[in-house]
């Protein structure tokens, strides 16, 4: 029952702040200076969320050509600034790891 409890209310307080923040016709606005810093909270998520699965192997760093996560990070890497194009990296992103996890 506390868990149920729990995930209600974080839906509620997401929800909550979202619709507060992103609603047209409410006076409530951000100053351009917080939209900005901001718009740098996702990239920090997803960084600190990957960073780990790439580097770390056995609770320790692995720089090594046995990581294929770290090589497909390096070859998404790559994709993203040639293509620019977010679906054209997450696709070929993971068809990299694929044939690298199967021929390494």
């Amino acid at each position: 029952m506390e868990t149920w409890f729990i995930l209600l209310a974080v839906t509620a307080l997401v929800f909550g702040s979202r619709f507060l923040l992103m609603e047209p016709w409410l006076p409530l606005k951000l100053s351009d200076n917080v939209q900005k810093v901001l718009s740098f909270s996702a990239p920090a998520v997803l960084t600190a969320i990957a960073a780990p699965i790439v580097f770390m192997r056995d609770d320790r760093l692995s720089f090594s050509i046995d990581n294929h996560y770290l090589i497909a990070g390096a070859v998404v890497v790559v994709l993203a600034l040639v293509t620019r194009n977010t679906l054209m990296t997450v696709i070929l992103g993971m068809m990299s790891f694929l044939v690298l996890r199967h021929l390494i």
